[in-house]
């Protein structure tokens, strides 16, 4: 089930009701209750693969998870949509996902708590065009988005830098692949997409470019999450696993050929590209979590991520109301560390 391309952790989908859990995923074990098992020592973990939690299979690679005492099962699934209705349903104790995924997912559950930062997205995320450098330009023209959460923050965040909003142009839905080809054929005037597309795009046509990133913003922070009852039942086995993942954080940074190659192999990718698109991702290990990620005097912090993502999604009619950003997260597990 392996597919040449980086799967997006963010691409929310299906989070309107709580799906079959078992559909396209490459891992059977999703059957169970996670919060009904007893072994506390033990975590069941959801997440798509994607690179910037790689750390996450070095760890299990390596043996980080035995060193410090705790059993992992990595749940491994092909959609976000599927991670986080395991999430929601109990079938996981933590998800890996994106913070502003939390602005919906807190209306079914809201005890949930982002409880660290893997990365900012940088380049790999980026509106692609042509034929686009004003507001006078992208007015009324064709831009193609996945109906999901962080792609609707995204998209927003793009035309407001053109004093624009969504209803000045026309709003397409569609998935990376589609729009980057869409685009390619002339069929939207931009899209919203994610690496490989972005390059891809740019190869196939030489008149494609990059409008807008999220380099060196906070729109999009991936991460882990959990439920704060399963947080407290379990804090040791989640301290552990936060420290394994360091390790493997570390193992990343020391030695980036073996690495690349492991993360490679688990998101179906080579080395040489994984380690391309490692370069684009800004990676964050626990110091980076306590100056930045839940830093309140750093302006790219993850509750201001979530508060500015909170009223877009309430626009866009994806949730009533959004909760305050400092009721999702909590920091006390990365300074623990």
């Amino acid at each position: 089930m392996r597919r040449r391309t980086v799967i997006k952790t963010s691409a929310l989908a299906a989070l309107g009701t709580v799906a079959s859990l078992g559909l396209n995923s490459c891992n059977p074990k999703t059957s169970g209750n996670a919060g009904s098992n007893s072994d506390s020592s033990s975590l069941k973990v959801a997440m798509v693969p994607w690179l910037g939690w790689g750390r996450s299979k070095i760890a299990e690679e390596k043996g980080f998870f035995e060193q410090e005492g705790v059993n992992i099962e990595h749940v491994v699934f092909q959609t976000v949509g599927e991670v986080n209705t395991a999430l929601l349903a109990g079938q996981a104790d933590l998800a890996w996902l994106a913070a502003s995924d939390l602005v919906i997912l807190s209306e079914k559950a809201p005890g949930l708590k982002f409880i660290m930062a893997c990365d900012y997205s940088g380049t790999v995320d980026a509106i692609i065009g042509r034929g686009i450098d004003s507001a006078e330009d992208a007015r009324g023209k064709k831009f193609a988005r996945e109906d999901v959460p962080y792609e609707i923050v995204f998209m927003t965040k793009y035309l407001e830098t053109l004093g624009l909003t969504e209803a000045d142009v026309e709003i397409t839905s569609l998935p990376a692949a589609d729009g980057s080809a869409a685009l390619i054929a002339g069929n939207v005037d931009a899209a919203a997409v994610y690496e490989p597309f972005v390059s891809n795009a740019q190869k196939e046509a030489d008149d494609v470019e990059v409008l807008f990133t999220a380099e060196g913003t906070n729109i999009i922070i991936n991460g882990l999450a959990g439920d704060a009852v399963l947080l407290g039942d379990r804090r040791e086995a989640v301290l552990a696993y936060l420290r394994a993942l360091e390790q493997g954080m570390v193992f990343t940074q020391e030695n980036p050929d073996e690495a690349n190659q492991i993360i490679g192999d688990w998101v179906g990718l080579s080395r040489e590209e994984n380690a391309a698109l490692m370069e684009q991702i800004v990676l964050l290990g626990t110091a980076e979590n306590k100056e930045v990620t839940f830093n309140e005097s750093n302006e790219l912090n993850v509750v201001n991520s979530i508060n500015d993502a909170g009223p877009i999604l309430v626009a866009a009619g994806k949730v009533e109301a959004a909760l305050d950003g400092t009721k999702l997260i909590d920091d006390s597990f990365i300074n623990e560390l």
